[in-house]
């Protein structure tokens, strides 16, 4: 190879070397310098996201805070069955279409079951269901809809203190 690129004109030795550096900063640049650049700014863009949802948990903890605490005596469901109390506040969470079969279990519980549901619907029904209601989740099963962000639930809800 030595003999080869000295046997080479000097314009030639020149165009040779010249290519030859330009291939070896390119390869650096390919194999080293790109995927640490990579990296860096996808570990940037998790950081980002992480302190977006660090607000957003912080900004809800200062409204959980300030929100009123039940009464000792429980909720107060007006004489109305877990069924109706159940049924109706699906409905205006959005999740009428959804909520396939509502069940009672003994006096204090109520087995539910939705399908096609929106998740984030439904986390916010369960939230809203415990806070207005004094129901409590007892037992739950959760299966992915084939559409994203559906599910499809089985729930287990009880009346009580939380």
């Amino acid at each position: 190879m030595k003999d080869w690129y000295l046997g080479l004109e000097p314009r030639e030795r020149l165009v040779v070397t010249v290519g030859g550096v330009v291939v070896v900063l390119l390869l650096f640049w390919g194999l080293v310098l790109s995927p640490i650049y990579g990296a860096s700014a996808a570990a940037s863009q998790r950081v980002d996201e992480k302190r977006a949802t660090l607000a957003f948990l912080r900004t809800a903890a200062a409204e959980l805070a300030g929100a009123p605490a039940m009464s000792a005596g429980g909720p107060d469901l007006s004489g109305q069955s877990l069924v109706v109390v159940v049924d109706r506040s699906a409905r205006s969470a959005g999740l009428g279409a959804a909520l396939a079969r509502n069940q009672p279990v003994g006096e204090d519980g109520i087995r539910v079951r939705l399908e096609n549901a929106s998740f984030d619907a439904l986390a916010a029904w369960l939230g809203t269901l415990s806070s207005g209601s004094g129901l409590t989740i007892e037992s739950a099963s959760f299966e992915r809809a084939p559409d994203d962000g559906r599910v499809n639930a089985n729930l287990t809800l009880r009346l009580g203190q939380p």
